[in-house]
């Protein structure tokens, strides 16, 4: 009896065991749905009340996309709690500010907060909401951290991003379930020495923010060797900024500006862009004064920029960065330039016609001893008021009527093109050539052409560009510039892409971070479509 009483009694328990089991199973089974049915609730709905920017129509289809082939379950739960991927995500969008983006943007912090509240189970719709805005927020920083936040186009720079877009759903989708999101994600960034050098830049001018300078100096045009009560001033700033050593030794005469001083300002100076002689001038006293906070908005814009281009660089091509009045030239997969010079780039005036444009375009061939067939405004505006009152103006400077009334120079050494030219075909007609204005070349600032790009040194570039051309060595560049046949062209046997690129922070490869102006205004004009907010380009 008690044999058939305990048998009794454990069939009983296993019954009851098993209908726990089938109602665990069963609740579970409605949370899963209850979630599922939300998630795909969110997805339909087109906004999410936990997101800054809860429209996400940008962004819709491919949230679509990435949850119908999972039935609208959810991306970063497991076990309906959220995912060790879901917390490595979650641990990059809240440190975007390093990465020179905004981590407002991808509501870090609330996912945060949310991440250890979540449980399918307790609550499916929260858990929803979770889940819907995480994959939202990724999307966003991979998209912005792959192809850039702005539209180039939308400020006026002609790069196509297009071919650079990320398919969403699928990142979106690798990241949920990769063993290393973190490295996936930091991957998408330009893989380029100069922007793995901005950011850290960056991190030390967030430091030179945070922290209380001393205040720049209140000088009058200081020369090496004078003295002024605010020179200690001037010490303490430089050393700040590091300019001046920590360890540099102050002179008996704490007022004079010695020596070792007048190092740390031609440091300061030539990082910049100013003219490194020593002297204080309201240049050098402006950029003394401008706050670690506005450098660091700098750097974040030069970060930006170089989202824009391709990720990776072609075998060979040449890199002009307008602000810095500078060319290099790439090969081999070589971070150091093989050729670098300085330029002449289009004037900073009110109109935009002389300003260089931003583009990319493919070299194709170059020119020695071109003609210059003058643009009919140059001709209109310059030549033809001089020509009114000097009837030899034309020929003091070999030109002459062409029988359609445009406006030739004959080459030679007064052609205003000098005696090459090097052509990538753009919509703005513009390119790189000689000049017989060399003095040019030494000025600190230099934009002084119509919108087309004087180089200092034309047959160390066309050296550069003709590498590898049977029969063009330095000899046969120079004779066919001096002294070999008028307009003569000779077709690259590969195309070289130029990029004609605007950044006012470069770091080089010492580490020496350099600042320029803002010439032509694009720097504000970014500033301003980021302070908009997401979307940016909108």
């Amino acid at each position: 009896m008690r044999l058939q009483s305990n048998t009794r009694a454990r069939h009983g328990i296993a019954r009851t065991l098993s209908a726990l089991l089938c109602l665990v199973v069963a609740t579970a089974a409605r949370a899963d749905d209850a979630t599922a049915a939300a998630v795909q609730g969110i997805v339909e709905s087109g906004t999410h009340p936990w997101l800054q920017y809860g429209n996400f129509s940008a962004e819709q289809e491919a949230l679509r996309r990435a949850y119908q082939e999972r039935e609208y379950k959810p991306l970063w739960l497991d076990h309906r709690k959220p995912s060790r991927q879901a917390a490595a995500v979650i641990g990059v969008l809240s440190g975007a500010d390093a990465r020179g983006l905004s981590a407002a943007d991808y509501d870090g912090a609330r996912l945060e907060a949310e991440v250890a509240q979540i449980d399918a189970r307790d609550n499916p719709e929260n858990a929803a909401l979770f889940d819907t805005a995480l994959t939202i927020a990724a999307m966003r920083y991979a998209s912005d951290a792959y192809v850039g936040r702005v539209d180039p186009q939308a400020v006026g720079f002609m790069y196509d991003v297009q071919p650079k877009r990320l398919d969403q759903a699928v990142i979106a989708t690798e990241l949920a379930g990769s063993d290393d999101p973190v490295a996936r994600l930091n991957a998408l960034d330009p893989p380029f020495p100069a922007f793995a050098r901005l950011q850290e830049t960056l991190a030390e001018y967030r430091a030179l923010a945070a922290t209380p300078l001393p205040p720049p100096p209140a000088l009058p045009k200081l020369r090496p060797g004078e003295v002024h009560h605010d020179v200690p001033a001037l010490r303490a700033r430089l050393r700040a900024l590091g300019d001046l050593p920590a360890d540099a030794a102050t002179p008996p005469d704490a007022t004079r500006y010695d020596r070792a001083l007048v190092a740390a300002v031609e440091s300061f100076q030539r990082r910049h862009g100013l003219a490194d002689d020593g002297v204080i001038g309201a240049g050098t006293l402006a950029a003394l004064g401008t706050p670690p906070a506005v450098r660091v908005t700098q750097i974040q814009l030069a970060m930006e920029r170089l989202r824009w281009l391709p990720y990776g660089w072609p075998e060979r091509f040449i890199f002009v960065n307008i602000p810095e009045f500078r060319l290099r030239g790439f090969a081999a997969g070589n971070a150091s330039p093989r050729v670098t010079m300085n330029v002449v780039v289009g004037e900073a005036v009110s109109t935009e016609k002389h300003k260089t444009p931003v583009l990319q375009a493919d070299m194709t061939y170059v020119v020695f001893r071109p003609y210059w067939m003058v643009p009919p405004g140059i001709a209109r505006k310059e030549i033809f008021p001089k020509l009114a009152s000097d009837t030899s103006y034309l020929e003091r400077h070999d030109m002459f009527l062409g029988g359609d009334g445009r406006v030739r120079q004959r080459p030679g050494n007064k052609n205003s093109l000098g005696l090459i030219k090097f052509i990538f075909p753009n919509p703005f007609h513009v390119y790189l050539h000689d000049t017989p204005s060399k003095s040019l070349f030494a000025r600190n600032r230099r934009d002084f052409s119509h919108g087309c790009i004087r180089v200092a040194d034309p047959p160390s570039l066309a050296a550069f560009v003709l590498d590898g051309t049977p029969g063009w060595d330095a000899a046969h560049i120079e004779q066919a510039m001096l002294r070999g046949t008028d307009d003569h062209h000779v077709v690259l046997q590969a195309p070289i892409p130029v990029y004609i690129f605007y950044t006012t922070v470069v770091v080089d490869e010492a580490g020496a971070v350099h600042f320029y102006d803002d010439i032509y205004g694009h720097d504000a004009t970014l500033q301003r479509l980021l302070a908009k907010g997401y979307p940016y380009s909108s």
